[in-house]
C-alpha cells in the first residue's frame, strides 16, 4: 500500500539522538507515515554470494526472520524515504550498512524496472565530533548508491556535528529547529515538483 514518507531510524541504541531525530522529522511532516528501527529487523549481512547477479531483483537471504525485504518494501511504497542515522568510524552502524548493502540486487536491473522509480530518499546524519570535512562522507555515499539500486531520486543529507550523548540532541531546541525545517522544505520540493531532486547517477560518486 502506498504511503506519504518512510522513515528508517538506524540507531541501534533505542532513545538516543538518532531517535530524538526521527521524532522531530516525524512531527515536522504533515502527513503521516511508517517508522521503522533498521536494527530490530534482524537483517542479514550481504555474502556476496553472486545469486542477484544472475537473478536481478532477487536475494538468497529473503525469508523467515530477515527483515530487509519488508524494509525495501516501505521504502519503495513511499513517496519520500527518510535514513536518520548517526555516524560511526564514518559510516553508518553495522545493522543499517548491511540493509543498504542488500539493495545490491537490482544494481543489474534497467532503469525502468528499479522497484522505487520516482520515489525520493534522503537523510539525517548525526555524528560526534564536532568537525570534521569528511565526516559524513562514506555514509552518504553509500545512501547514494542505494537510490541508484532503487532508482530513486536523492536529496542531499543533512549534517549534524557534536552530539555525543545520548541526549545532547533532546537539550538541543535549535538543532531540532533545523531538522523540522529541512523535513519541511524536502517534503515541499517533493510536492512542488520543482528541481529539487536530483536523481541519483553512478557518475555522482566515482
Amino acid at each position: 500500500m502506498e504511503h506519504p514518507f518512510f522513515l528508517a531510524a538506524c540507531s541501534p541504541r533505542k532513545g538516543g539522538n538518532s531517535d530524538c531525530a526521527a521524532d522531530a522529522a516525524r512531527l515536522a511532516l504533515p502527513v503521516p507515515g511508517l517508522i521503522a528501527r533498521v536494527a530490530d529487523a534482524g537483517v542479514r549481512p550481504c555474502m556476496s554470494c553472486g545469486h542477484c547477479l544472475s537473478r536481478p531483483g532477487e536475494c538468497a537471504l529473503d525469508g523467515e526472520g530477515d527483515g530487509a525485504a519488508a524494509l525495501f518494501a516501505h521504502a519503495a511504497e513511499a513517496q519520500l524515504t527518510l535514513i536518520v542515522s548517526p555516524v560511526y568510524f564514518y559510516h553508518l552502524p553495522a545493522q543499517a550498512k548491511a540493509w543498504i548493502d542488500r539493495a545490491q540486487r537490482w544494481w543489474a536491473l534497467p532503469p525502468s524496472a528499479k522497484p522505487a522509480v520516482g520515489r525520493a530518499l534522503s537523510a539525517i546524519l548525526i555524528g560526534a565530533r564536532e568537525r570534521g570535512e569528511h565526516l559524513f562522507d562514506g555514509a552518504e555515499r553509500s545512501l547514494r548508491y542505494m537510490a541508484i539500486a532503487l532508482g530513486m531520486e536523492w536529496h542531499p543529507a543533512l549534517h549534524l556535528y557534536g552530539f555525543e550523548g545520548p541526549g545532547a540532541l533532546k537539550a538541543d531546541v535549535t538543532a531540532q529547529e533545523r531538522i523540522s525545517r529541512f523535513v519541511a522544505e524536502t517534503w515541499r520540493l517533493m510536492e512542488s515538483g520543482r528541481d529539487g531532486y536530483a536523481p541519483a547517477r553512478a557518475e555522482m560518486a566515482r
